[in-house]
């Protein structure tokens, strides 16, 4: 390899003189240029280089032995144990035949390998029938040439559709510079073009564009999470903006596993440009699976929080049930219908009503009967951390007027949740 911080050499190297030292290594024939080379970037941490050469073998004699194959590197994040070399073809007259097999011995075959001490090198011993020019593979896993993943997400104006691009950046600071060089994914199942990779460079590529996506606009409130908003509204809390996008075929997405990265998000503007909203870190999403992404605070959607009733009712002994009300006043200052999301933690919430050795493991706990029918509920975040779903009017329009002909104000939606929680001791 032709590398500026490492020396690499890969050499065809016959022993020849009867009186060179046992185990001498002489290095007769410099290489050529490397045929091929693909960089396989499945694993964050080591990363598979494979590539191939066309090199000259002699006929092994009893006289002059076998070929000797030096491979030797310096100053290169090579796993020395990974290192494999494969005779694949023999060249005819410029075309590759598979080697065959005469006798019983194939043509060319390697018969071991020795590494010699105190040094970033090995040598294989390799068996030719006669003199060929030989196609051979080698393969290792060198680190710090790694990948990572990014994202552009742009959003249109009425936020229901995106188009997300994704993106990966190969970065090179393994100590070696490869030329033009096959960049493969299986997890992407495709060889990108051939394009040249330096040492200490950074090369970003793009991997897909997914057009006109949908996505959900969802907002979410948690209480443990965040707590009072401040001083002045106690039991109101941060309301969160996200958009919900599915990575399946139905979505215009379910082509591949979408790997975590940085997301950047914009929105159309008015005038055709774009407006940067900011940037969240995408989670691992399986094909099937949702993505969401954080796109800032509700300013028009106000959730206020309070519990009206808890009671605790002993079972026997020191074994008791917690009895809780929630009641959440919602308004919504939006133009357009909403949902609004509200995580209860029950573990923090046992927590802090009971003593925190009251509770052993995850809380058991059942809805009761005091619960609004307009919840629905999901279990995304687990069994203890139950999601309440509520829809919101539109605010009023500017002209609609009262039954006293005055501007009708935001209706405030008014839900309960109801539940015990089972089995706690004092």
């Amino acid at each position: 390899m032709n590398g500026i911080r490492s020396v690499w050499t890969l050499t065809a190297a016959v022993l020849l003189l009867a009186a060179a030292p046992a185990g001498a290594r002489i290095k007769l024939t410099a290489l050529p240029e490397r045929d091929r080379v693909e960089i396989q970037l499945d694993n964050g941490q080591f990363t598979l280089v494979e590539e191939e050469r066309i090199i000259p073998l002699l006929k092994s004699t009893l006289q002059t032995g076998n070929n000797k194959i030096d491979f030797s590197w310096s100053n290169t994040q090579i796993n020395k144990d990974s290192i494999q070399f494969r005779p694949i073809a023999i060249m005819d007259d410029g075309k590759a035949r598979p080697i065959a097999v005469v006798k019983g011995q194939p043509e060319v075959a390697v018969i071991n390998v020795s590494y010699p001490p105190n040094e970033n090198a090995l040598v294989w011993e390799v068996y030719a029938a006669s003199g060929y020019a030989v196609k051979v593979r080698v393969s290792y896993l060198i680190s710090n040439l790694t990948r990572l993943f990014q994202y552009k997400a742009l959003t249109n104006r009425a936020e229901t559709e995106l188009d997300l691009t994704k993106y990966i950046q190969l970065r090179n600071y393994s100590g070696e510079d490869f030329g033009n060089v096959g960049v493969w994914m299986s997890f992407a199942d495709r060889l990108l073009d051939p394009r040249s990779v330096g040492q200490q460079e950074d090369i970003k590529m793009q991997l897909y564009h997914f057009a006109k996506v949908p996505i959900v606009k969802t907002y979410t409130f948690d209480w443990y999470r965040f707590g009072a908003l401040d001083k002045d509204r106690p039991f109101c809390s941060k309301v969160l903006m996200h958009y919900e996008l599915t990575n399946d075929k139905a979505n215009a997405l379910g082509l591949v596993p979408l790997e975590p990265g940085k997301v950047r998000i914009y929105i159309q503007d008015s005038r055709g440009g774009e407006a940067f909203l900011g940037e969240d870190w995408g989670a691992l999403t399986p094909i099937g699976s949702k993505m969401r992404l954080f796109v800032g605070q509700a300013k028009d959607i106000v959730c206020q929080r309070s519990v009206e009733m808890k009671e605790f009712r002993g079972i026997r002994g020191d074994l008791f049930n917690l009895e809780v009300r929630i009641r959440y006043e919602i308004e919504n200052f939006k133009p357009a219908p909403a949902r609004l999301d509200m995580i209860e933690q029950l573990n923090a919430l046992a927590d802090e009503f009971a003593t925190p050795s009251a509770r052993h493991g995850e809380v058991e706990w059942q809805q009761d009967g005091g619960t609004s029918q307009e919840i629905r509920f999901s279990r995304e975040y687990g069994g203890s951390n139950p999601v309440l779903h509520v829809d919101l009017p539109a605010r009023p329009k500017a002209d609609e007027k009262d039954d006293a002909g005055k501007p009708k104000e935001v209706k405030k939606t008014v839900v309960k949740f109801a539940f015990t929680i089972k089995n706690l001791w004092k």
